[in-house]
């Protein structure tokens, strides 16, 4: 298969990363920065495991 070769300046990643959704650059940022993505996922497993232990509390209830 013949490989394609294009030119990007770094100016011309961050216009295109500039009109992404919100959405979109925060997946952007977990895939380029795998410790964060990691350390988000297992603060989300704790705060899973917390939540089935009964020791979370209510959104309502922080107010």
């Amino acid at each position: 298969m013949p490989e394609i070769a294009i030119e990007l300046t770094y100016e011309k990643i961050i216009e295109a990363a500039s009109k992404l959704s919100e959405d979109d650059k925060e997946r952007l940022f977990f895939f380029l920065n795998k410790d964060y993505a990691k350390a988000l996922d297992e603060m989300r497993k704790e705060a899973w495991k917390s939540h089935q232990q009964g020791e979370s509390v209510q959104l309502r209830d922080l107010t």
